[in-house]
Formats: structure tokens, C-alpha cells, sequence
């Protein structure tokens, strides 16, 4: 994983026991899925049901983990805690953080292209 990459395709491998079907199919599940969690978070923040926000920040948490997208994981886990302490505009601020790392894992993945980390093509 160079700087500029959102998500660490070596960890999530490490993680899976190096299955690449696995990580494809967690990579699809995460693209069809995400937006709709994420949707759902932010509708829980507006309505400030500090439960949900808690329920859909660690859902999101996990998926992002298990991609190996480590730092969209931690703002999630962030805004976890946040709720967790029942810190509704702690929780809010950090939902900021998190979309900008969330756009930036989702626009790796758009432009992924299928990229063989083995010989770079």
C-alpha cells in the first residue's frame, strides 16, 4: 500500500489467508452495500438516535476493516464512540472526517481496475 491508497489490499488478504475470491467478493458485497449503511448512519445523526448511530458506525467499522480500508474503519470507529458516550455532536463532527475518507475509498475502488498487486498491472 503506497500513500496515496485508501485501502491495504496485503492486510485484508492476511486476514482472509490470502483467499483473493474472498477479497473479490467482500470488495462487491462492500461496493453494493456501503452506500446504504452510510445513508442510514447519516439519517440516524440528523434524527440523533444515538443507538442506530452506534449499531450502523460499528457495522460500517467492521466492512471497512475487513477491506483492509483501516483509516475509513477508525473514522467509523470514531464516531462509534462518540455515540457510544452519548456525545450526539461528538458523533456528528466526526461523520464530517468520515465521508471525506469514505469518498476516498470509494473512488479507489471505482478506479480499481482490477489491479494485480503481484506485477503492478
Amino acid at each position: 500500500m503506497n500513500e496515496h491508497e485508501q485501502i491495504d489490499r496485503r492486510k485484508a488478504l492476511q486476514w482472509l489467508e490470502g483467499d483473493e475470491r474472498m477479497f473479490a467478493k467482500i470488495k462487491a458485497i462492500f461496493i453494493k452495500n456501503i452506500p446504504t449503511q452510510v445513508e442510514l448512519l447519516k439519517g440516524f445523526l440528523d434524527s440523533g438516535d444515538i443507538g442506530s448511530i452506534e449499531r450502523a458506525a460499528h457495522t460500517i467499522m467492521g466492512s471497512s476493516a475487513m477491506l483492509g480500508a483501516g483509516d475509513m474503519s477508525d473514522k467509523a470507529r470514531s464516531i462509534e464512540q462518540s455515540a457510544i458516550g452519548g456525545d450526539l455532536d461528538s458523533a456528528r463532527l466526526h461523520f464530517t472526517k468520515f465521508v471525506e475518507e469514505y469518498e476516498k475509498v470509494m473512488l479507489e475502488l471505482a478506479t480499481d481496475g482490477g489491479e494485480d498487486e503481484r506485477t503492478g498491472c
